[in-house]
Parts: structure tokens; sequence; C-alpha cells
């Protein structure tokens, strides 16, 4: 090992600033984005458009175009219109997608749901949102759509899908288990309400014949990703107003990204 040449930790890319933290972030994403002609009138690159639509959900900024506005006027760069960014996010988005279902051996996974309001309950008769419904969930009845994710015990989300609310949650399992041979058949542990769908779950108090796969220790293993939930609905997975499917999975998938950049190890930083 040579001498006098010290690595510091991995960056946290939401306390540094932002015109340090988006050069990172944009190295990251530029080998998983497709080639494409650079057009003399983009301002800024593909990779360096999704870095700072990512960071916008490390540093908790509710709405885009308030985004969008402070980093022209405050932190000072050069950017597209607003709707020129919408448009190529709507692009990129199968990129995004892609970035956060990439296959990988695993030996287990966590699987859970969570529920994604378009609206207030109140309003849901008025609200018309292209595929959404009524379904009742952990938060009770709402009007919109379920994130459904599989996790690693560290939390760390690896595939996940968006169905509409009245979906149950065994239906949405078995769509994302179309590609489990892929990730090398895992054991997924599920809760109760995947009882019957050939996961791991935890006996009813008036079941006749209980998991008996289903170790206590699961139970701990189990909080990880309800964990990995509450901080990617601290993040921003409720905030601001969508009315398209699209901006709906842009939104997921930006907030899962950015969820996920904690378990990203983007090289030492050299002094």
């Amino acid at each position: 090992m040579r001498e006098g040449r010290v690595s510091k930790p991995r960056p946290d890319l939401s306390v540094i600033p932002i015109r340090e933290a988006q050069p990172i972030l944009s190295a990251w994403i530029r080998p998983r984005i497709p080639l494409k002609l650079i057009h003399t009138h983009e301002k800024i690159s593909d990779a360096d458009l999704l870095a700072l639509a990512i960071l916008r959900y490390l540093h908790k900024m509710p709405y885009f175009s308030r985004w969008w506005h402070f980093l022209k006027v405050e932190v000072g760069f050069v950017l597209p219109s607003l709707t020129q960014a919408h448009v190529r996010l709507k692009r990129l988005l199968p990129v995004l997608e892609t970035l956060l279902n990439e296959v990988e051996s695993l030996d287990f996974a966590l699987i859970d749901s969570e529920p994604i309001p378009v609206c207030r309950f109140k309003r849901a008769k008025h609200c018309k949102f292209p595929q959404a419904s009524f379904g009742f969930t952990t938060q009770g009845m709402i009007y919109g759509f379920k994130l459904h994710a599989w996790a690693l015990p560290n939390g760390r989300i690896v595939r996940y899908l968006i169905r509409p609310a009245h979906e149950h949650d065994l239906n949405a399992g078995e769509q994302m288990n179309a590609d489990w041979p892929s990730y090398g058949g895992p054991k997924i542990i599920g809760d109760k309400a995947y009882v019957g769908g050939g996961y791991i779950t935890p006996p009813k108090t008036n079941a006749r014949y209980p998991d008996l796969r289903w170790r206590d220790e699961y139970h701990a293993a189990r909080k990880a990703i309800e964990s990995a939930f509450s901080s990617v609905a601290g993040r921003g997975l409720r905030w601001g107003q969508v009315k398209t499917i699209w901006r709906l999975r842009l939104k997921v998938a930006l907030v899962l990204i950015a969820y996920n950049l904690r378990f990203q190890n983007f090289g030492p930083v050299n002094p």
C-alpha cells in the first residue's frame, strides 16, 4: 500500500454542495445511458439532467419548478427550460426504471407494498387519474396506486412495481416473480398479506398449517423494508401533485434512486 495517500469515506451527496455532488452522480449515471447524438441546443447532457433531477429529492425540494428556479438563480447552472427538461426526462424514464430493476443474484429478498394516493380521499370522486383506483391499504381506503418492492436485508430496494390500489398484494407479487429465476431464485419473506403465495410468511394465530420455514429472526429482517418505505415516503413519494401516469412513474423512480444512493459506493475521495 502506498503511503502518503489516505482515502476518505464515500461522499454523502445530500450534504456536499450541489456543484460538487452533480459531477459525482453524473459520472455514475453516464455509463448506464445509451449513446445518442448530442444536439448543440442542449445546454446539459442527459446524465447531468438526471443527476440534477435526483438531487432534488436528496435536498427534499417539493416542486420541480422551484428546484429548477433555485438551480438557475441561486446555484448558477445554465439549464434548459422547464418544458424541455420535462420532455427529456420523459424520454429518459426507461433508463431510470432500468437502473432500479437491474438483475442480480440474491439469496433473500423482502417484499411489501406502500400506498401512493394521487389525491385526498374526500376529493377522489372528482379526481380523474388514468389507471388509479380505490383500494384498502395500511393507511385505510385511498384513491391511487401501490408501490410493491423487493428489498435486501440492509434496506436497499432492488426491484419494484407500481399497480392500482385495488390490486391484491399477491397478484402484484406474482407479476414481480416473473423474473424470479433471473435473480437466483431468492427466498422471499413477506408479511401475512402474502400467505398462500409461496412466500415465507409469519404464522397466523388461527393457521391450521403454519409455515415451518418461518424463523423468529425474520421479524427483525422485515423491519428493513418497512424502514425503507418510511424513508422513501419522507423523501418525497407523496409530495406535490401529478396528473399523468408517466409523471408518477418518473417521481417514483427518482425517489427510489435518491434513497438507494446511500448504498452506492462512488469510490474513495482523495485529497
